[in-house]
């Protein structure tokens, strides 16, 4: 997929970068019980917004592989990078959905007492953490992918 020769992958994955790491913050923010009111939609909004970024981020980026598997043929260590880049991508993919999926479940037992919302405070933050470093680190993965001589 391109845009004007262009592949759309580097486009699409400035969207990813800013919303992956903003539900995360998000998502560990809402652990203060102050902010929990403020946060639940914005929480909300962005957590689907970052799993939808990532997943198309991740779209993009499996034509992109697929438009350079020529070169990927000829040099063992960008197929070695690009496959370590694919398989962060992969987990990040997931972690920002599981994310979105504990957001939605906390803005619908916001004010719903219970041991489900218990659990939803414990794994909301632990899931913003995942999608932080996952993030840092499917970023870093890509950068040193695309500097392979």
């Amino acid at each position: 997929m391109t845009i004007n020769g262009l592949p759309l992958h580097p486009l699409v994955v400035h969207a990813a970068v800013v919303f992956a790491p903003l539900a995360g913050l998000l998502a560990i923010g809402y652990a203060v019980p102050r902010w929990r009111y403020h946060l639940r939609w914005p929480l909300l909004a962005v957590g689907v917004l970052a799993a939808l970024f990532v997943w198309l981020a991740a779209a993009t980026g499996d034509s992109l592989a697929h438009a350079t598997s020529g070169e990927m043929a000829t040099n063992p260590a960008l197929a070695k990078a690009i496959h370590h880049h694919e398989d962060l991508a992969g987990k990040l993919q997931a972690s920002t959905w599981v994310l979105a999926a504990l957001a939605l479940g906390a803005w619908w037992t916001h004010h719903r007492p219970g041991w489900w919302r218990t659990a939803l405070l414990v794994l909301l933050p632990a899931s913003g953490v995942a999608a932080l470093v996952l993030v840092v680190l499917t970023g870093d993965a890509g950068a040193r992918a695309v500097w392979i001589n």
